[in-house]
């Protein structure tokens, strides 16, 4: 069983009647792939406000649409949605699991760490989590493994193993996991809870093995008995495994995308922008985690000091908004705006940028790219530098954090920066990639492209159910 914050599909209540819709999200197409590939019998749950969805699971719509697994909803009240997802969920956790305290406007609130604070938002995560989990317990298996994806449901193996003591429970995060000292800041009862909750499961997944040595570094400095070598947490419910389940491109998809005309004519777009100069890529959200006004800062400062490139580079950017409606999201996007409108005014030409999500467009961007930015403050996995190593035709260099999941798999080739937060190193790194021999270049790409041959979506999954199997034999369930 699956259980995320956003499922595949989604029934609207439109006049003329109930009309399906495809969910977007990376995470949603991970899973989707990954669910309709494997043989076993896959269930899906997620919460919903939508009145329609819960009359589609209630009649067995969902079950007639011939998705290759089932699916179902879990009812929600709009208001404590948007407490649980919104609030709590961005506003706290995904600040904190990403460290972007400082990257933020102060104060949040009048003393501390955004919403997290307020009790009603932390009642509302629980109360989501909870009925998640109920449903989760009323659904499966006793044979069946329950696999819990990302931030939003810390808590909910907890809920699921007070029910099920012996159900075999597994939580994947999809975010980063930031040093202990970036959770610190939040409320001492909200550290408990997320670490009770996330300790309900038998194994924690993350993205790469900087995230799982700061989880247990997290619970040893709450007491409770790590083994950093075995990947394990004693705790008073029991054992509970760490591992390393680094998520893949879809390499099916980018197969798709890249056989229609539409690829092609954006491809031949990007080209026409290039004008002979080498070409910087960034694809990214509007995300404070992603670190894109730190981005236009450094290639400012690159132009400023080294004014000879502004005929010889070019900057692409594809950038999709994101929780407009978060205030601290809103307030990230107007200062990038701004900035991108000073390097215009100062550098007419050299700058282009894409303020709307198009993801063949983007795709065609990664194709096309001589150098490819990517310096995330902290980021799970980021996928879109390793898209960008598997598409692009130019053996294009990768500036990449440190700070992502991706930097693991692609340090061989990639020129890694080690603080994303610093504007000057990520200034010289792009000076260096942009400069950067072809024959360098093709060498390093050919290094970042090994590791990637071989991964796919079915695989990632596959591996967290074999360690979620074994647990489950090793109980004599």
């Amino acid at each position: 069983m699956l259980v995320s914050d956003r499922g595949p599909v989604t029934f609207l209540s439109t006049p003329s009647g109930p009309v399906l819709e495809r969910r977007p999200g990376s995470v949603t197409s991970l899973l989707d792939r990954s669910a309709r590939a494997l043989r076993e019998e896959v269930r899906w749950l997620a919460p919903s406000t939508s009145e329609e969805d819960r009359r589609a699971t209630a009649d067995g719509r969902f079950a007639r649409l011939g998705l290759g697994y089932g699916f179902r909803t879990v009812p929600c009240l709009p208001a404590d949605y948007r407490r649980y997802y919104e609030d709590a969920g961005v506003r706290g956790l995904w600040y904190a699991l990403h460290d972007l305290w400082d990257d933020l406007p102060r104060p949040l609130d009048s003393a501390g760490p955004g919403p997290l604070r307020d009790g009603s938002a932390l009642r509302a995560y629980q109360q989501v989590n909870r009925a998640v989990a109920a449903a989760a317990a009323d659904a499966c298996h006793p044979r069946g493994v329950v696999c819990f994806q990302d931030y939003q449901f810390l808590t909910a193996p907890g809920f699921l193993r007070a029910r099920l003591p012996e159900q075999t429970v597994g939580l994947f995060l999809h975010a980063a996991f930031a040093a202990p000292e970036a959770l610190a800041v939040l409320p001492r009862a909200a550290r408990g809870l997320l670490l009770r909750g996330m300790l309900g499961a038998d194994v924690l997944g993350f993205q790469c093995e900087r995230w799982a040595d700061s989880f247990l570094r997290f619970s040893g400095e709450a007491g409770c008995e790590v083994d950093r070598r075995a990947g394990s947490v004693r705790h008073a419910g029991g054992r509970t495994l760490v591992r390393r389940y680094p998520a893949p491109p879809d390499q099916e998809y980018l197969t798709d995308v890249f056989g229609t005309p539409e690829a092609d004519r954006w491809s031949a777009v990007v080209r026409g922008l290039r004008e002979g100069a080498r070409l910087l890529v960034r694809v990214d959200r509007l995300d404070p985690a992603k670190n894109v006004l730190r981005g236009f800062e450094a290639f400012a400062l690159l132009l400023d000091e080294h004014p000879e490139l502004r005929r010889r580079v070019r900057f692409v950017c594809c950038l999709t908004p994101s929780r407009p409606a978060v205030p601290e999201y809103a307030w990230y996007a107007a200062r990038v705006r701004d900035a991108v409108a000073d390097i215009q005014r100062a550098h007419p030409g050299v700058l282009t940028v894409y303020w709307d999500e198009d993801r063949t467009r983007a795709m065609a961007a990664l194709r096309e790219y001589d150098v490819l930015l990517v310096n995330s403050v902290h980021d799970g996995m980021n996928l879109v530098a390793q898209e960008g190593v598997l598409v692009n035709r130019r053996d294009g260099a990768v500036v990449l954090s440190a700070r992502t999941g991706s930097a693991e798999r692609l340090r061989g080739g990639a020129l890694v920066l080690d603080d994303p937060r610093d504007v000057r190193a990520t200034a010289s790194a792009l000076r260096q990639a942009l400069a950067m021999p072809l024959g360098e270049r093709a060498a390093r790409a050919e290094r970042m492209r090994a590791p990637l041959a071989a991964a796919s979506p079915e695989g990632w999954l596959r591996a967290q159910l074999a360690d979620l199997a074994e647990v489950r034999d090793g109980k004599g369930c």
